[in-house]
């Protein structure tokens, strides 16, 4: 029983790779407002039924690939960090991992692009960091020892607001590193910013 459920699991997610997979393929070649859902599921040699069990959010969740417990995984890279390492540094090297900012990933600065270009996986990719917020916040209230306070939304906001603003420099990966740099040390070491 145990050995078929294994292979249930395995068989998922190859499916939803191969959703993943054909939907971004398709979407860089011609643009993702001209492939439909049915071309994605046809290209992944899946029926458009299956299509939407996998991708119950629809065409946007697509390039995401599935709902992957963001949230949890965030967190759990902060509490399983290198000692040393600051929290925020973990939450960059976790979001410096994936989708666009995966520097492994040869296709990162396309995708970039492509959502960057196109509003609707703009804001996909925007609400699934932003949803984030709660989660961040209560754990680096937890490191800081301390409540969940505005001071440490506004920071959880900003942080996973990085994304989206890094992916609208020409250059995403130094863009993205500069802003968390400026988290870490503040902004008081802007010499021409005076109240």
């Amino acid at each position: 029983m145990a050995a078929e459920l294994g292979l249930r699991e395995r068989k998922k997610a190859q499916t939803r790779r191969a959703l993943n997979e054909a939907a971004v393929r398709l979407f860089l070649e011609r643009g993702f407002d001209q492939v439909t859902v049915a071309e994605v599921a046809e290209a992944a040699e899946t029926a458009v039924t299956t299509l939407f069990k996998y991708f119950p959010e629809g065409k946007d969740a697509l390039v995401f690939g599935p709902d992957d417990g963001r949230a949890d995984a965030m967190v759990a890279a902060i509490r399983e960090r290198p000692a040393g390492m600051d929290p925020l540094t973990a939450v960059e090297q976790f979001i410096g991992a994936r989708g666009p900012f995966d520097p492994k990933d040869g296709i990162a600065p396309a995708l970039a692009q492509l959502i960057m270009e196109t509003p609707a996986l703009r804001a996909y990719a925007k609400a699934k960091w932003t949803n984030c917020e709660d989660a961040l916040a209560e754990e680096l209230a937890h490191q800081a020892g301390r409540a969940p306070d505005a001071e440490l939304h506004a920071l959880a906001r900003f942080v996973l607001n990085t994304p989206d603003l890094a992916g609208q420099a020409d250059d995403i990966p130094a863009a993205f590193h500069a802003i968390f740099e400026r988290l870490r040390h503040g902004w008081g070491s802007f010499g021409h910013i005076r109240r």
